[in-house]
């Protein structure tokens, strides 16, 4: 009874299932002093079952009655079998292998468990003399002890279970929170990284993901699409936020000079350097290193660059020991790299060790539908920087921005507006005569309309249909001139029928 005792103790301190069932199957073992145990148990779906303990990799199907573990789990009782009636059973390779070790003059005792129940959690499986089996039929004790071993199963399964939900509810909050401090940090670019378009939603997630990583980040669009502006919110949503953003244009220094600014130099390294100077690259320590225009690095210095990126280690020019600088690296360029490393005028080792997080920046031409909302930015910088009362931009100005192609991009979008917020008189809009030339001489920003393009006129008008109707003749003569007087494509670009444009010219005198 002491012995029972102390095994059943044992077996109440286990809380994972796989030591649980071990467990019980060794104390049985050692208890009934048998060959071996083996323990099958149902599969989650109930399909199938499988050897839990002994042979893990054997399964049975529930539904073949080709084995005798079928007809225990259809009619739960024990069943004997000895050498002569597992002859019956050889038929099946799983249970052949589950008993090929048995000896002669040994047996098999099937024991559904817990016993004397009729729904099966666990089949027993003991091999042994078949003296000694056939007397465990009689015996209770071993039976309490698998009752026992059931009952401890069960709860040791629900702890499990619980901590497994409790592990996927705090996932899930996890996630939950860590999508909400990114909207809320995508929010936050709105500032800086302006536009309620698609894409720009996209660069501005792509931007807080970047920034949660520590890898290599490089920034590619067109000049004056904001890379430095993306690469300080990438630095500013990062752990590293505390720490310095340092930026140089490799494409402003000259490349006698840029190698020096990078790693800093010694006294009398080379003429006028007359006292020590520390480089760009230990500024950085603990920040970030934003290398702009990185496409127009010297092939020499690629490779040095590439070097430090490996090992965070430099030499300053003129020095004989080497310094560290954990920093993280942001390139941008307006360059096309990938072309720039099939021309070998950039390292592909260096380029593949850039691109660890690519961040492509659109054009202003492919997300027109911001360049109101960025315009008026501008005139709110505008104001609070000089102290002016420009009040807004009239309608005309804004439809005139968005026929423009901005091939200067966000950049020149700026100084356009700068530009006329100059022109413009305090507590008044800016007009489609402020707008800089280069805006007004493009072809498809409908220069057709000249009531429109001096809106001051509008005071002059005294007869509105008259006016309706020159309005209406300006349009066509300047559509019909941009098609080279082909009505068709006219009509087309009006969204009209050819018919109703033939009318109109004929009534207003247009040839």
């Amino acid at each position: 009874m002491d012995s029972w005792l102390a095994r059943v103790t044992k077996l109440a301190a286990i809380r994972n299932l796989d030591q649980l069932v071990e467990e019980y199957a060794v104390q049985l073992q050692d208890e009934l002093g048998v060959e071996s145990v083996y323990v099958l148990v149902p599969s989650s779906d109930g399909r199938t079952l499988v050897a839990r303990y002994g042979f893990q990799e054997l399964v049975w199907a529930v539904d073949d009655f080709e084995h005798p573990f079928s007809h225990i789990l259809q009619s739960p009782s024990p069943m004997f079998l000895d050498e002569e009636k597992r002859m019956y059973w050889l038929g099946n390779a799983a249970f052949c292998s589950l008993t090929e070790r048995v000896g002669r003059d040994h047996s098999v005792l099937l024991q559904p468990l817990p016993p004397d129940e009729s729904h099966v959690s666990f089949i027993a499986v003991i091999t042994g003399r078949s003296d000694s089996l056939a007397a465990l039929t009689d015996r209770l004790d071993w039976l309490e002890f698998s009752k026992i071993f059931v009952f401890q199963w069960q709860v040791v399964a629900a702890i499990e279970r619980q901590m497994n939900h409790q592990s996927v509810l705090t996932e899930s909050i996890a996630r939950i929170k860590q999508k909400e401090r990114d909207r809320e940090m995508s929010l936050a670019l709105r500032t800086k990284l302006i536009g309620s378009s698609t894409v720009m939603q996209q660069v501005r997630e792509q931007v807080v993901t970047a920034a949660q990583s520590d890898l290599t980040v490089c920034i590619q669009g067109e000049t004056g699409t904001g890379k430095e502006l993306a690469a300080q919110a990438v630095h500013a949503m990062s752990s590293r936020s505390a720490k310095p953003f340092v930026a140089i244009n490799c494409a402003a220094i000259p490349e006698n000079l840029l190698e020096s600014e990078l790693f800093g130099y010694e006294r009398g390294a080379f003429s006028g350097a007359e006292q020590a100077k520390q480089g760009l690259l230990a500024e950085a320590n603990g920040g970030t290193l934003f290398l702009d225009e990185i496409g127009d690095m010297p092939l020499q210095l690629q490779a040095k660059l590439l070097r430090i990126l490996e090992t965070r280690k430099f030499r300053p020019v003129g020095g004989k020991k080497e310094v560290s600088s954990d920093f993280r690296l942001v390139a941008a360029t307006h360059v096309r790299l990938r072309e720039q490393v099939e021309n070998r005028a950039f390292r592909s080792d260096l380029y593949y060790r850039l691109n660890q997080y690519p961040l492509p920046l659109p054009p202003l031409k492919e997300r027109k539908e911001d360049i109101t909302e960025l315009a008026l930015h501008f005139v709110e910088s505008y104001n609070a920087v000089r102290g002016t009362g420009v009040t807004g931009i009239r309608y005309s100005v804004l439809e005139r921005l968005n026929a423009y192609d901005f091939p200067g991009n966000v950049r020149e979008l700026r100084n356009i507006i700068d530009f006329a917020c100059a022109q413009t008189a305090p507590g008044k809009e800016i007009k489609l005569v402020k707008l800089e030339n280069s805006v007004c001489r493009q072809k498809n920003c409908n220069a057709e309309n000249e009531v429109a393009e001096n809106e001051e006129g509008f005071s002059e008008i005294n007869n509105l249909r008259l006016a309706l109707l020159n309005y209406e003749a300006a349009i066509i003569k300047s559509r019909l001139a941009q098609y080279g007087g082909n009505r068709a494509k006219t009509a087309v670009s009006l969204n009209m029928p050819k018919r109703t444009l033939a009318h109109k010219c004929q009534k207003l005198e247009i040839q």
